[in-house]
């Protein structure tokens, strides 16, 4: 049965080969879609015989003519009936064929030979490879393993606090979305009249652009021995840290050229929404309540404060009635448990993102209040690896790039606390 199986993995592996070849030779684009195809269906073929030669002993000498012969007795048998376990079907203890994944980005051969061609530039024919637009198609770039895009999506969901808390779309670039500002009102009319007609009328749009967010990771760190679980995490990790910390300045500060429109730079924002906040007003209950009471409310509910870490633990955190305890909790103790809100809305402290109030200068943004779901990131979700040597410091480069673009849909709900000096 294991030689039979052979010469039939044999007679695919052959099929696939001349169909390969005569794909490369084709001009013709319906036709080379046909051949991709039947390759497709022909690896699904080759894989289930490979599976299926792994899971039977070696035969001995003289069962080779009784295996290829098998397939025909089969529809005429005689004696005892033997039932073998079907491939692929059931999970009963006596079934120990694995389950193939039907992603074929995300099989051991992709993944065992990405590993090689990002430590090694090896390519293989299980490695799928996309021209690069902008070289030309010399330049070309593998596809990731599934196993590690997923991993990025992931983790960018748990430990972005900012990224996880905006609205992600897919929509192709150059999309406008019209935007609304004026509302039909109702009216009361009397008996036997009409009330008068009204225009739906639209007061700008939103669309956008295609923006390259790319990070580089050191692969050559990465020992060629080393196993393929490590090797994807210290390539999730590098490409992680790079993408978050881009992603988020580009929501917070991002200048729209290039890169996402940050809510601080959005020149769209209402005047009456932009707040001047002295320094020695910031740890005053008061002004935080003023603060507060401008937010509309159809847009308080949700709405979270983001201003930088040590403006959080030394005004918000240092805020104090007379007795010297912290503002409202009278029973904090120094072994108390610290919630990151105030007056209700979640706060996000963040490090690098805002400037402290003390270091901003006169009219520079300090501190956020909206809410977050308010601002769109429209991206492909789909990150091209690319492998290059560098001739000047004699380095194997490994670079990850996404496309991307971010705006704030609605500014009705977002106010932008500025540092003034009084006079």
């Amino acid at each position: 049965m294991k030689d039979w199986l052979k010469k039939q993995l044999k007679a695919k592996e052959e099929a696939r080969s001349a169909l390969k070849l005569k794909g490369k030779k084709s001009d013709n684009i319906e036709e080379v879609r046909s051949i991709t195809s039947q390759i497709e269906a022909l690896d699904t073929e080759i894989i289930e015989f490979r599976t299926q030669i792994d899971s039977l002993p070696e035969e001995e000498e003289g069962e080779e003519k009784r295996s290829i012969e098998e397939p025909e007795k089969r529809n005429n048998p005689s004696g005892q009936v033997n039932i073998m376990g079907a491939y692929g079907l059931g999970s009963g203890a006596g079934n120990t064929n694995e389950q193939r994944s039907s992603d074929k980005y995300d099989t051991p051969e992709y993944r065992s030979a990405f590993m090689d061609y990002v430590q090694k530039g090896t390519k293989s024919d299980n490695l799928e490879f996309r021209a690069d637009a902008t070289t030309g198609t010399g330049d070309i770039g593998a596809v990731l393993p599934t196993t590690i895009l997923n991993k990025i999506v992931e983790k960018l969901k748990d430990h972005g606090r900012i990224w996880a808390r905006v609205t992600k779309t897919s929509m192709k670039g150059g999309v406008e979305i019209p935007l609304a500002n004026a509302k039909p009102t109702a009216t009361w009319v009397g008996a036997g009249a009409m009330s008068d007609k009204q225009k739906k009328s639209t007061s700008g749009k939103i669309s956008f652009s295609y923006h390259k967010l790319q990070c580089r990771v050191a692969v050559e760190l990465v020992a060629d021995t080393v196993a393929m679980p490590v090797f994807e995490q210290t390539v999730t990790d590098n490409i992680y840290e790079a993408m978050i910390v881009a992603i988020e300045e580009g929501i917070i500060n991002g200048s729209g050229t290039g890169q996402p429109l940050g809510i601080t730079k959005d020149t769209a924002i209402p005047a009456t929404q932009i707040i001047e906040v002295a320094v020695a007003d910031v740890n005053k209950y008061e002004k935080w309540t003023e603060i507060f009471g401008k937010l509309p409310r159809s847009y308080r509910n949700g709405a979270v404060l983001i201003l930088a870490d040590a403006d959080w633990n030394k005004y918000i955190l240092g805020m104090t009635d007379t007795n010297g305890q912290p503002i409202a909790r009278v029973t904090y103790g120094i072994d108390g448990t610290q919630e990151e809100r105030l007056l209700g809305k979640e706060t996000i402290p963040v490090e690098d993102l805002l400037p402290s109030i003390d270091d901003a200068i006169d009219g520079d943004v300090f501190g956020i209040v909206c809410k977050l779901t308010d601002y769109m990131v429209n991206s492909n979700m789909q990150m091209m690896f690319k492998r290059y040597f560098n001739e000047d410091t004699d380095e194997w480069i490994s670079k990850s790039t996404m496309i991307c673009d971010g705006k704030l849909a609605d500014k009705n709900g977002t106010l932008l606390l500025k540092k003034v000096t009084p006079v």
